[in-house]
């Protein structure tokens, strides 16, 4: 924070999303030159992000989660890559700041990175070990995020992101829909590895409770992108196979039970964690496609073209009122 917040060309707001002010936030931010403390009511990252960006002064902004520590020489790679003018979106390395004792089956959850290197989405850990322009603009992951301004304004900001639990059903892609709009507008995304975060990885988030419910969160997701892509969403009436997303993830499990014999307690454990959370996935995708199909308001939030005003206060309201006029209306 010091090396950020000491540098007069920039410009520090840390956005506590709560209604009631935390006065050791406060008072940290206070006492730090540079650092701009900024409450806000409505529920949701996005909400926090874009109201982060209606105080900024700057045409370049980067965004980094509550859970994340910047490495020296972050703030310097950030700029020196925005001095191209071409360029829309970096991102950078995502490395594992372990506090606990990391299961062995843990480590079956590491893949390859389709440009080099590997991840970990589960909890959002990357390292492609070399820069890369023209990166696929869903590797820039909301930890680790810098655009400039009228990128994000042009795509209509972040797409609803974290929601508290009361407002589920509200719940987006976040910065991946933003990733795909940029994409789709044929904005460039580039890579730097000195733009490096370390992430926190823990105790609780090293159990299958942690990765069940980011899959359920990841379904969620899913069925979002899917249904603002223009796949509408199936009564819960219908069967699994109309689903796609669905019966992929139930194939994988399929798949994964015909892999050769388990040769250790780690790899045993690894395939249960993930069976259990491809269950999670589709219970997350159905809750959403079921919620969507019956609800007209809920669909036409799903499609908005822009959320950076957003309120999922004011949502939330107009849906009861709704629900109210109509028990009434019928008695």
């Amino acid at each position: 924070m010091r090396e950020i917040g000491d540098r007069r060309d920039t410009q520090v707001i840390v956005v506590q999303s709560s209604a009631v002010e935390d006065a050791r936030i406060s008072g940290f931010c206070s006492a730090h030159a540079g650092v701009r403390y900024l409450l806000e009511p409505r529920p949701g990252a996005s909400a926090a992000r874009h109201a982060g960006v209606g105080v900024a002064e700057s045409d370049l902004l980067s965004f980094i989660d509550d859970d994340v520590e910047v490495a020296p020489g972050w703030l310097d790679a950030v700029q020196t890559a925005f001095a191209d003018p071409e360029l829309a979106l970096l991102g950078g390395p995502s490395i594992p700041r372990f506090t606990s004792s990391v299961p062995a089956w843990f480590w079956d959850f590491m893949s390859p990175a389709a440009d080099g290197g590997w991840m970990c989405h589960w909890l959002s850990l990357l390292d492609l070990q070399e820069d890369v322009r023209d990166v696929d603009p869903e590797f820039i992951w909301s930890l680790n995020f810098s655009i400039r301004r009228n990128a994000l304004e042009s795509c209509g900001g972040f797409h609803p992101d974290l929601v508290p639990a009361p407002y589920q059903r509200w719940q987006g892609d976040g910065e991946t829909g933003l990733a795909r709009k940029l994409a789709a507008a044929g904005r460039r995304a580039d890579y730097a590895q000195r733009a490096l975060v370390f992430h926190a990885c823990t105790a609780d988030r090293m159990d299958a409770g942690y990765f069940c419910h980011r899959a359920f969160f990841q379904g969620v997701c899913d069925s979002f992108t899917s249904i603002r892509a223009g796949n509408a969403a199936q009564p819960d009436s219908r069967p699994d196979a109309a689903w796609p997303v669905v019966a992929r993830f139930k194939g994988a499990v399929r798949r994964l039970r015909a892999l050769q014999p388990d040769t250790s307690p780690a790899s045993r454990e690894a395939r249960r964690v993930r069976e259990l959370a491809a269950a999670s996935y589709v219970q997350g995708w159905q809750f959403h496609q079921r919620e969507v199909a019956g609800d007209a308001h809920l669909l036409a939030w799903v499609r908005r073209p822009d959320f950076i005003d957003t309120d999922l206060r004011v949502e939330a309201a107009g849906r009861s009122a709704y629900d109210a006029s109509m028990k009434e209306l019928h008695g």
